[in-house]
């Protein structure tokens, strides 16, 4: 047995290396494509857009300028104004979970939210008509009554409950804030006359 490779495996790997086939092939050089319609279209420069004349108008906060007197029946009707694009706090959000929407409403609209479902809560328990009913009896003229006296001892622990547990469990904090949204509801209907 000869070490040597014979003629057919030296044809063998000349043919194998011409393909690209093998530890000692030559790697293939890369070919380019043809250029084609693509190419050219993106190639040329892109086409200039034709200027338009802008109409000067003074910026909306600039004083409008002085006009001479004219009267009513001349004068000609004001420019409609345009509406502009939505605040930007009004702009839809990405989609996001409930409790990131949460996260992102100001802290108005969270305490509006929070005493306005308290104070929903408290009407089908009669706390609201009982505000008002008792807001129309102080009207009357009970100021000092033995009665009155209990009722400022309960408005007193019913706040004081209240501010307590805003920093608790919202649960919590929500059922001890019905009392207090709801007789403030009652007391604003008394005033109302309903």
């Amino acid at each position: 047995m000869s070490a040597q490779p014979g003629a057919d495996e030296r044809r063998i790997r000349s043919i194998l290396q011409q393909r690209g086939v093998g530890p000692d092939a030559i790697p293939p050089k890369p070919t380019t494509r043809p250029r084609d319609w693509l190419d050219d279209i993106l190639d040329s420069p892109a086409p200039k857009p034709a200027v338009q004349p802008v109409a000067k108008t003074p910026p909306p906060h600039a004083p409008e300028p002085r006009q001479p007197a004219v009267p009513p029946a001349r004068r000609a009707p004001a420019p409609r104004q345009t509406r502009t694009a939505a605040p930007i706090g009004f702009q839809h959000s990405p989609r996001q979970s409930l409790l990131d929407a949460w996260d992102r409403t100001s802290p108005r609209t969270r305490w509006l939210a929070h005493h306005t479902t308290a104070a929903a809560a408290g009407w089908p328990l009669g706390i609201v008509d009982w505000a008002t009913d008792t807001a129309a009896w102080y009207a009357a003229g009970h100021w000092t009554a033995s009665s009155a006296w209990v009722l400022y001892g309960l408005g007193l622990c019913t706040l004081s409950l209240y501010r307590r547990s805003r920093t608790w469990a919202w649960p919590v904090a929500w059922a001890a804030a019905i009392p207090t949204s709801s007789v403030v509801v009652g007391l604003l209907l008394y005033g109302t006359g309903a």
